[in-house]
């Protein structure tokens, strides 16, 4: 899902990045409001960068990954507020980000 859909549907200002160490410098100069997270990263787990980020700035995560059955929010509900399933539907993902920052998972 691209962030141009998000911005279209969204008023939220995105910060990309495609790794985990993007990721973690992105946090530090940011302080970001959510966090959405793939599982599958290039030099790490969404699941441990979801971990290491909220050490340096508590947010929300959610947790997108191509493979459903790789994880359920139950086994990460401590760090994970919502979990999506690839391939996603911009609509959806608009509300669940929408919940999500409301604090309503």
């Amino acid at each position: 899902m691209g962030a141009a859909i998000i911005n279209d549907l969204l008023p939220y200002q995105l910060i990309m990045a495609k790794t985990g160490k993007e990721a973690v410098e992105q946090t530090a100069a940011y302080l970001p409001d959510l966090y959405i997270i793939d599982l599958d990263l290039p030099d790490t787990d969404g699941l441990s960068l979801a971990l290491a980020l909220r050490q340096i700035h508590l947010a929300p995560v959610i947790l997108v990954s191509a493979y459903a059955e790789a994880i359920t929010l139950e086994q990460v509900s401590d760090t994970v507020q919502n979990y999506l399933a690839k391939p996603l539907d911009p609509d959806y993902v608009a509300q669940i980000i929408q919940r999500t920052v409301a604090g309503r998972s």
